[in-house]
């Protein structure tokens, strides 16, 4: 184990003085200094390339999930669609399997299945067309004061009214 630490202000002074003692420190820099001047004057300098510019990779845009309805398939045992209905009628999808089983050309049923919708078909970005309402009735100006002045006729006749109770 190490005896008692030392001053802080010695060992600084101890540092400092190291410092000074190594002159390999200071001949190695006077040194590189003069072999670099030397070498300037022999060699030719070299041309350097221009670094290759690299292009600027162009990003796709994502497209867009293409839109998909689902709708009522009837179809024959081979999987071969027969009919083809909306999602909303089931019922008729159902109702046209039973009648080709009742002929006996086979099996048939109903199959629901994604198809990619119209291009025409509202939704996204449509404009949904919306009743306006009607514009809020314009009264004449003539009309509004002969309302404010019955509304205070009236008003008058009733603290008439109350005076008159109170005699």
């Amino acid at each position: 184990m190490a005896g008692k630490p030392q001053n802080r202000l010695e060992l600084r002074r101890q540092y400092e003085a190291a410092e000074d003692l190594d002159p390999v420190e200071d001949d190695a820099g006077v040194v590189l200094d003069d072999v670099d001047d030397e070498d300037e004057g022999e060699r030719k300098p070299k041309k350097k390339k221009p670094a290759p510019k690299s292009k600027a990779k162009s990003t796709k845009t994502a497209k867009p999930a293409a839109r998909m309805r689902i709708v009522w398939n009837v179809v024959n045992d081979a999987f071969k669609t027969v009919a083809t209905f909306e999602y909303a009628q089931k019922a008729e999808a159902e109702a046209k399997a039973e009648e080709l089983n009742a002929k006996g050309k086979g099996t048939f049923f109903v199959q629901k299945s994604k198809e990619p919708m119209p291009d025409d078909a509202p939704g996204l970005g449509a404009t949904i067309t919306r009743a306006t309402p009607p514009p809020p009735k314009v009264v004449p100006e003539a009309e509004l004061e002969a309302e404010e002045e019955e509304e205070e006729a009236e008003e008058e006749d009733e603290d008439l009214d109350e005076e008159e109770d109170e005699d």
